[in-house]
């Protein structure tokens, strides 16, 4: 009997081991290996300064690196985790294409079918697109017919989508569109007999035992949903907006975790849900580079294999992977950075990182009450002018800067050639007042490469300003909100321009390497350049830039009840801003 009972003890003890060992690998966390210790390293001391998600790193199919940082939901400070559920936005796309070619493998459709053969009353001038159009955004369709969670029903939604107007004749350009993906979900559901997530529950979500995927279906009360902010703004949670509907359903708003990512990746690599003709169309590229739902791009890494996703609520979202490192990395976010999406700022500071650059670490920081941060709050000028707004923003002092002096003092504290900048804000001003005029020659004279560059960097100005038109009213005005370092090419820069409406205002990136535009891109908000500050001793507080990824070199020093903002520059020069006395 006592022979059976040991037998038993090293039973349960095996057992509870193994599941010691399995919640490592799928529960809390995995940090595994000298590259994931310097990624956890980096992401940790990125949440002070604004980082808030989770991230699933891994190295041909062994996971190294499975964490959440920063907090699901501040009121309650929740922290988010592994499991932490978070927003996907436009990943959803590669669920409906990867639906489409289930239904391709069944014999109910195929690609190269006209979308008058599965929806109903498709306009003359429309029955030419393809599916295969929809799923490549070369459809000529535009881009939204609707805010995200307006309440829209599928028919009627359907309908809307095929009286717009085309941009262009269907398979002769690329234009990025939601509306295109919300046609492919219409289909599949006419075509299945089945709801849009429920087929892709049964067809792809459950074969990859993905159990925590989708809008409503999944147990979400088993799980935290992250909360997303923009700012000090919280936006709430998904499941706190209507039940997805047709402006959202096919193209943007799919829940999900890190995990049930990573298992969505290892299914598309075998035959879990697609066979492997299925997944060649998948991956296959056209115009822009883009296949069906996927950015498939030639790197100095080899093949390399995306997309992201988000919204204007606070949400962000990176899958990448590098077929050819067998890297996989995803990134998920609830909240934004200033203008810019989270993991889009901080996915390519864990490729440097995975791929042996150097990345400047943020500093480590004092652990303190917000009080301590709320005396340093106030107006405070510089003698050439610029003026500097000190505000406590998530958790952290954010320094705004307005004036490219006070830019410079924040994201060029080492460069000794400073006026460049004020070119560069100089030009893009003259660029956008012409444009905003219909004349685009002051556009193709900055640019580096005109006959590349010029018409889709004209046509996409062009669809914006006409589609601002009714919110923004008559122009007023156009300004900069200063040049600084670009998130994007290394000793490259960007200027945010503002164009003043009457009513509503349109926003700007204009890019330069070397004096010359290397590209334009629209902003839906932006706001003035600023950087948080944290404390790093009871007088200093230390700046880090996300976008920038650099220490600034800058100490806040605190003198005479916070009269004064000392700068410490990269050269050791001191640079003051007094402060305006309300």
């Amino acid at each position: 009997m006592l022979q059976a009972e040991r037998w038993f003890n090293v039973i349960l003890l095996c057992g509870l081991i193994i599941m010691v060992i399995n919640s490592s690998v799928w529960g809390e966390e995995v940090v595994q290996g000298e590259t994931a210790v310097k990624l956890d390293e980096y992401l940790t001391r990125s949440a002070p300064f604004g980082f808030s998600g989770a991230v699933l790193v891994a190295s041909h199919d062994e996971v190294i690196l499975k964490k959440g940082y920063g907090l699901a939901d501040r009121d309650n400070n929740i922290r988010n985790t592994s499991e932490t559920v978070f927003g996907v936005g436009a990943l959803t796309m590669q669920f409906t294409a990867a639906a489409i070619l289930k239904l391709e493998m069944d014999g109910l459709l195929k690609t190269v079918d006209p979308i008058g053969k599965h929806l109903d009353n498709v306009p003359m001038d429309k029955k030419i697109i393809t599916i295969h159009h929809l799923l490549t955004h070369t459809s000529g369709l535009a881009d939204d017919v609707g805010d995200e969670y307006d309440i829209a029903e599928r028919d009627e939604t359907v309908n809307k989508i095929l009286n717009q107007r085309l941009d262009f004749f269907p398979g002769s350009g690329f234009e990025y569109s939601n509306i295109g993906y919300t046609l492919l979900a219409a289909i599949i559901e006419k075509v299945s007999g089945q709801q849009y997530e429920q087929y892709l529950n049964e067809n792809l979500f459950q074969p990859s035992d993905m159990r925590f995927t989708g809008y409503r279906i999944p147990r979400w009360s088993d799980k935290i949903v992250a909360r997303w902010y923009v700012g000090n703004k919280d936006n709430g949670t998904p499941l706190e907006k209507p039940y997805p509907y047709w402006n959202l359903i096919g193209n943007r708003g799919i829940l999900s975790t890190t995990g049930d990512m990573f298992k969505w990746y290892q299914s598309l690599g075998c035959c879990a849900v697609l066979d492997e003709q299925a997944r060649k169309k998948l991956y296959k590229p056209f115009l822009e580079n883009y296949a069906y739902g996927w950015d498939v791009l030639d790197t100095k890494h080899g093949k390399l294999i995306q997309h992201n996703g988000g919204s204007r609520l606070g949400n962000s979202a990176e899958y990448i992977y590098y077929v050819d490192e067998g890297i996989f990395i995803m990134i998920l976010c609830n909240q934004s950075f200033g203008e810019y999406p989270l993991a889009e700022l901080i996915r390519y500071k864990i490729e440097d990182i995975i791929f042996g650059d150097d990345v400047v670490l943020p500093p480590e920081v004092m652990t303190v009450d917000i009080s301590e941060l709320e005396k340093f709050e106030g107006t405070f000028e510089l003698n050439t002018g610029g003026i500097f707004e000190a505000v406590i923003e998530n958790n952290a002092l954010f320094i705004y800067a307005y004036g490219q002096d006070a830019v410079n003092v924040l994201a060029f504290p080492d460069d000794p050639d400073l006026a460049r900048y004020s070119e560069l804000n100089d030009k893009a001003i003259k660029v956008f007042q012409a444009a905003v005029n219909g004349d685009f020659k002051p556009l193709e004279k900055v640019l580096d490469d005109k006959k590349e560059k010029y018409e889709s960097a004209k046509k996409l100005i062009e669809a914006k300003l006409e589609a601002g038109e009714e919110r923004t009213g008559e122009i007023q005005r156009v300004i900069s909100l200063g040049t600084l370092p670009s998130r994007y090419k290394p000793d490259a820069q960007e200027t945010i321009i503002e164009i003043e409406g009457k009513n509503e205002n349109l926003f700007f990136l204009s890019f330069w390497h070397e004096g010359k535009n290397i590209g334009i891109a629209s902003l839906g908000s932006a706001q003035p350049v600023g950087v948080p500050f944290q404390m790093v001793s009871r007088k200093n507080l230390a700046g880090y830039h996300l976008g920038m990824s650099k220490v600034l070199n800058i100490t806040f020093n605190v003198e005479g009840g916070c009269s004064r903002l000392d700068f410490t520059m990269g050269d050791g020069t001191k640079v003051e801003a007094l402060r305006i006395e309300e």
